[in-house]
């Protein structure tokens, strides 16, 4: 996705960024933010690297996320450090750390892990409801109540799968059409 003329970092504190990493079941995505929250730069990829949100080939997870990064410091003009990451609720503490581990391989400083529900709600500030996130391999449910997450499940349902059954049942090729 390209970037519209983003700063040169030179321009801009590097640690203002705020730099996320999300290790998709279906897409790797790099994402920075300035210091009042707004798109820098991002990129993103499709990627069979995690599997419910377990990382089941960290070399390609660490080759993709090099290979993104750098190309996003490319049209920044500097060097990124440092990221945080999400991961599914419900996913083992050895997995989050893979996760850490692998934007660490990828020479960015692990600053923080956070279950998706709860990155979510920091930005939705919900009181009282449910969160869903339709990913492309699985789907995150939480429920808030008084503002606190009181039930979270990952679904293994998610945006991929959805897409095939609409397409079969509407007789939709999935493959691009050539114009």
């Amino acid at each position: 996705m390209p970037d519209p003329d983003p700063p040169p970092l030179g321009e801009i504190a590097i640690d203002s960024l705020h730099v996320g990493v999300d290790l998709g079941t279906a897409y790797l995505m790099l994402a920075v933010l300035d210091q009042d929250n707004q798109p820098l730069a991002g990129e993103y990829q499709f990627a069979q690297v995690v599997r419910d949100g377990l990382v089941v080939d960290y070399l390609g997870a660490v080759d993709l996320l090099n290979e993104m990064k750098e190309r996003v410091e490319h049209r920044l003009g500097g060097q990124l450090t440092h990221a945080a990451s999400g991961f599914p609720p419900g996913v083992p503490q050895v997995e989050v750390r893979a996760t850490a581990n692998v934007l660490e391989a990828a020479g960015l400083r692990c600053t923080g892990m956070i279950a998706e529900p709860t990155a979510a709600n920091a930005l939705l500030r919900l009181r009282n409801g449910a969160i869903v996130d339709v990913g492309g391999g699985t789907t995150g449910i939480a429920i808030l109540q008084d503002g606190e997450v009181v039930y979270t499940a990952d679904e293994p349902t998610g945006g991929t799968h959805f897409s095939l059954v609409i397409a079969g049942a509407q007789d939709i090729s999935l493959k691009p059409q050539k114009r």
